[in-house]
């Protein structure tokens, strides 16, 4: 069997709904010879936070990297001060208690198989630039560092950035914004892939991630990119040809 080592896979958008065909899914996972997968973190009272769930459809061999986008994207339809980098306090502990419940998991899959399964826990810097701050990401970061987090790094994942002249799809803030804060706060980020303060049709794009890499490299903050597959297919998570979540089946 082919394997891909250090390879995880961010396959969950791509998942069926149906617990039979999901279960399915992710046996066809194991087969292709991944590290482990992007897990994500929804909000509470999914079945993918159940011991159960994680027991049937993620391997034991699997390192996991948990991302906090799917509760950060749902909170904010609701709260728009919400986020790690929100100016407003209340908004910002929230937050804090959404990455604290990706912390709760992490220490409880490595109590259950006696070793780190968390990888890295990924977070990110809503609300942007409209209502956040350098300072309060920082402050957040600092925070999140100082607990027992079972061996798991903290990635801050680079999306896009509100960028004067293009829509975007989140509108955190700027990569430069993030590096300084993750300095001062003495932690790591990921870049992800395509996304780099661009819509990923923009014939730009090659030079901007180069930018942004060269940025991260400078200061030894990269610790993972993020490459996303490219599909002319809309979806329900991305209605336009974007990367972000190619469906099932349809994975150039």
């Amino acid at each position: 069997m082919t394997t891909h080592a250090g390879l995880l896979l961010g396959a969950y958008a791509m998942a069926p709904g149906d617990p039979a065909a999901e279960e399915t899914f992710y046996a066809g996972i194991a087969a292709l010879g991944v590290a482990g997968l992007e897990l994500p973190l929804p909000l509470e009272g999914a079945p993918s936070l159940e011991p159960t769930w994680i027991a049937r459809n993620v391997r034991p061999a699997w390192d996991l990297l948990v991302t906090c986008i799917p509760t950060v994207m749902g909170r904010l339809g609701s709260v728009p001060g919400y986020g790690l980098a929100s100016a407003d306090e209340a908004g910002r502990i929230r937050a804090l208690a959404d990455v604290a419940r990706a912390r709760d998991l992490a220490l409880r899959l490595a109590d259950e198989h006696g070793r780190r399964r968390v990888v890295a826990i990924q977070v990110h810097s809503a609300p942007g630039v409209a209502g956040g701050s350098r300072d309060a990401l920082s402050r957040s970061l600092a925070q999140i560092l100082s607990w027992d987090l079972a061996g798991a790094q903290v990635l801050v994942e680079h999306c896009d950035a509100a960028v004067p002249g293009h829509d975007a799809a989140k509108g955190f803030c700027s990569v430069e914004d993030e590096i300084a804060s993750t300095l001062q706060a003495a932690g790591n980020l990921s870049l992800m892939g395509v996304k780099v303060s661009v819509r990923p049709t923009d014939a730009d794009v090659p030079t901007r991630l180069a930018v942004a890499r060269a940025a991260l490299d400078q200061v030894g903050l990269a610790r993972a990119q993020i490459r996303l597959p490219r599909t002319e297919e809309s979806t329900a998570a991305s209605p336009e040809a974007d990367p972000s979540h190619t469906p099932a089946g349809r994975n150039p």
